[in-house]
């Protein structure tokens, strides 16, 4: 629109008055909010797609680091036995813990040394990372050999492939050895005497 001299108010906004009295110096604040959301909103995009990115690494990373099959037995309890002939023999249980960084399939499979035999029950037994479970096995002991040290034990272990590997490991049987003893005590051929 014209004025007067003949020039044309740049700063005037369509529809406002031709005499408004709005200067050019107060609309700046407006410009400089809408400037200042859009840096706002910029950042605040970067921030969220940077954490977004740094997850999709992370998981990359775990998935490119190898699977890693890992376990550990221990003696567990014992559910009673027998003793004779100067033999003992203990149902107990081995108990199993997962200590890789994938779910397994394992099954015991056996462990024997002179004077000491642990039968297989053909239980498997799934462990996801972390777990624990227990195997049943059966326990037979020559009274004459009774020893405190570790019996290397095997175990199959599967993996979710469908790869299996036969793993040993030593196991510490001293809670079995309670029970051993006292069924050892009790068998005639053990102790010397004759049964009455």
């Amino acid at each position: 629109m014209a004025t007067e001299h003949g020039f044309i108010d740049l700063d005037q906004r369509e529809g406002d008055p031709a005499g408004s009295d709005e200067s050019p110096g107060e609309r700046v604040p407006s410009r400089q909010r809408t400037a200042l959301y859009l840096v706002g909103a910029f950042a605040l995009g970067a921030a969220l797609g940077g954490a977004g990115v740094a997850t999709f690494q992370e998981r990359r990373a775990q998935q490119a680091q190898p699977a890693r099959v890992a376990v550990d037995a221990m003696a567990g309890p014992t559910s009673g036995g027998t003793g004779r002939g100067g033999n003992a023999e203990v149902d107990a249980q081995l108990t199993v813990v997962n200590a890789g960084s994938i779910p397994v399939m394992v099954r015991f499979v056996g462990a024997q040394e002179t004077g000491v035999l642990v039968r297989e029950s053909d239980q498997s037994l799934l462990l996801v990372p972390g777990s624990t479970g227990g195997i049943d096995v059966r326990l037979t002991v020559d009274c004459r050999m009774v020893s405190p040290n570790a019996l290397p034990m095997r175990f199959s272990v599967q993996t979710p492939d469908q790869v299996t590997a036969e793993v040993t490991m030593p196991v510490e049987l001293g809670t079995w050895y309670e029970s051993v003893g006292a069924l050892c005590s009790a068998s005639p051929a053990a102790t010397g005497r004759s049964p009455a």
